[in-house]
This record gives structure tokens, C-alpha cells and sequence, in this order.
């Protein structure tokens, strides 16, 4: 008999196959949002996800089209998108097709030179999108791995309300950043300049594009975004971001081997425990560990209590009695100093 995350998954999958077919007849059209993605020299994972829009409508995810006003969007399954070096010419270097929920991730063989580099995407008679790439330099040693939520982003909101405030309510220009967090991050690429930056968050790909705009506007670089999705997958009626950290964690240590990574995140949740369960699965592959630490306030918005949980806790124990350099502190500027102190950071 399925299980009821199965019927739920089932259920979506028919209302949006309704949605496409209502607004189809609308004259909506498929349109590309190309997500800061990453890869080598050699290969290139492309993320991205084809919505149906109205034809006048802003692009999805641009700032003309922020808040709630994405929700008058609907995700195309089973589209084609064609992913090219040069917009509008040449060959194809892949064609894929989007999955049920419209998102493709796929990687293809492509020859680029370290840095932020651009392909392009587009799905039917629509223009050429552009696609970040962060291709990670082959004598890279150093990898950056950040949370976003109350570790670079203050939220001050329980996680189970974090995606429908910051979505629906609060506007880009009120999001303010973690004190002292664009220093740390200043100065840890600043000691590492050739290393990658990943944001590593369970927040929606709805998100995406305000993020990226939030990084900039705060000064904290540009980095690739591993983002979730929130419906049912058929197993489960809601995704584990618990697990969404660990196993893109996992995917990030096997697909960039040569990399010693710096996982930064926050004592209001479970970074603690999947920083370190990685480092413990892992020997030799973490260089540090950064926890910012919340204030009573945030720590009773997150979980209602006044301090971490006792899971947090002995996590951040056991990261202490590791040979795992472990700092936390409640702002940047003391993170990066007690980083300073241990070596990792100029």
C-alpha cells in the first residue's frame, strides 16, 4: 500500500500537471532560473529550474519580481533545456530535461579555466540564460563551506516560519548580516584565495536569487548555492535539511577530493552535529570548524530554549576533544580572531 508521503507526492504531481495545462492555455511560457553553481576544469554541474510565466511577467527571482509575486509561478516537469558555451551559437553541449519538480541538475564534460565562468541555458523560443559556474583551481587546497540562516543572515525566527517571513514578508533591504561576518569571510579568502565558497543552507530554491543579491549588497563573496526543495519526495512528506546538509557535504568530499574544507555554521539547530559527523567520516579532510553562537534570544526563536540542545552540545564536545581546530563565539570578528590564533587565517 503506499505510504502517505507517496499519495502526497502523487497529489502534487497532479495539481501541477493542472496548474501547467490552465496556464499553458494562458499563454504562459517556460522560462530558465539559473542557479551559482560549481565545478573542475574538466566537468560542470549545471543547476537550474524552468517555471511557466506570463509573458509580460519580470524574470522569476529578479528583483522586480521578489516576495510573494513568485508564487504566480508554476514548475515545468519533463521541459528540455539546452545548455550552450556561447549564448545563441554553437553546438549543444547538453540537452536535458527538468525532473517533477522542474529542476535540472546535471553535469557535462566541459574544458574551463579556473574561476567564475558563464554557460548558458535556455528552454524553448526563450533567450539565453546566463549560468554561474564556480570551477575550483586544480591547486586549490582549501574549501569554504557556510550555513546561511543566523550564520551570515539574521533571522530571529523559528526555522518551521524562516522560508514564509523572509519569502513572503520581509523586504531584501531590511535583511541584515551577522556582525563581523563579512571580516571573517573577508579574511579567510583573503588567506585562501584560489579556495571555493559554497552556502550551504535547507532554505528553498525560491530563495536563490534574493540570496545571491544578499551576498553581494554585504559584502560576502560569491559563492555557490546548495539549496533544497520543500514538497514531498515520494519517501517522505518533507525533506530532512538535516540530511540535505550531510549528504551534499558527502557529494562535495567525493566530487572535489583534493580539498581540506572550513565548515562554518551556528549552535541553533544541527550544524554542529553534521560538522561533526563529517569530520569524524572524514579524518584529515576538515581544517576547521567555525559555530557562531546565538543569543538567548535567537536560541528560544529557534528551538525555545534558552541555550543549544544537549544534541548540540555534545557535538560541539566531541568537536573540542577532536584534533579538529573547533572555534565559537557570537559575531565574525571573534570567530576569525580565534581562527587567527589557531593558524587557519592570516
Amino acid at each position: 500500500m503506499p505510504t502517505f508521503a507517496a499519495l502526497a507526492a502523487r497529489a502534487e504531481d497532479r495539481v501541477t500537471s493542472a496548474v501547467v495545462r490552465l496556464l499553458s492555455r494562458r499563454g504562459y511560457t517556460p522560462r530558465v532560473v539559473a542557479y551559482p553553481s560549481y565545478g573542475t576544469v574538466h566537468r560542470s554541474r549545471v543547476r537550474a529550474r524552468v517555471l511557466l510565466t506570463a509573458p509580460d511577467a519580470p524574470t522569476p527571482g529578479s528583483i522586480a519580481r521578489r516576495g510573494w509575486r513568485n508564487l504566480l509561478s508554476a514548475e515545468l516537469p519533463d521541459a528540455e533545456v539546452r545548455v550552450r558555451a556561447q549564448p545563441g551559437e554553437g553546438p549543444d553541449l547538453l540537452v536535458a530535461r527538468t525532473d517533477r519538480g522542474g529542476y535540472l541538475d546535471a553535469w557535462l564534460d566541459v574544458p574551463l579555466e579556473p574561476g567564475w565562468q558563464t554557460l548558458y541555458l535556455s528552454v524553448g523560443e526563450d533567450a539565453d540564460v546566463p549560468a554561474p559556474v564556480q570551477v575550483v583551481d586544480p591547486a586549490a587546497t582549501h574549501g569554504i563551506v557556510s550555513d546561511i540562516d543566523d550564520t551570515v543572515l539574521v533571522t530571529m525566527v523559528p526555522r518551521p516560519h524562516l522560508a514564509a517571513w523572509n519569502f513572503l514578508v520581509r523586504s531584501e533591504a531590511r535583511r541584515k548580516p551577522v556582525p563581523g561576518m563579512p571580516e571573517l569571510y573577508g579574511r579567510l579568502t583573503a588567506t585562501h584565495p584560489d579556495a571555493p565558497v559554497f552556502y550551504l543552507s535547507t532554505g528553498a530554491w525560491n530563495t536563490a536569487s534574493a540570496l545571491s543579491r544578499f551576498l553581494h549588497r554585504v559584502g560576502l563573496p560569491q559563492g555557490s548555492l546548495l539549496l533544497t526543495d520543500l514538497g514531498p519526495t515520494g519517501a517522505a512528506l518533507m525533506r530532512s535539511g538535516r540530511e540535505h546538509k550531510a549528504a551534499t557535504l558527502r557529494r562535495l568530499a567525493e566530487e572535489l577530493p583534493g580539498l581540506q574544507w572550513i565548515l562554518v555554521g551556528d549552535d541553533g539547530q544541527h550544524d554542529p552535529q553534521v560538522y561533526e559527523t563529517f569530520a569524524a567520516e572524514n579524518p584529515g579532510r576538515v581544517a576547521a570548524i567555525a559555530v557562531r553562537e546565538l543569543s538567548v534570544g535567537e536560541q528560544v526563536a529557534q528551538n525555545g530554549l534558552p541555550g543549544p540542545t544537549p544534541a548540540t552540545r555534545r557535538a560541539v564536545d566531541e568537536l573540542e576533544r577532536s584534533s579538529v581546530v573547533t572555534v565559537h563565539a557570537p559575531d565574525g570578528r571573534a570567530l576569525a580572531d580565534q581562527l587567527a590564533e589557531a593558524g587557519v587565517i592570516g
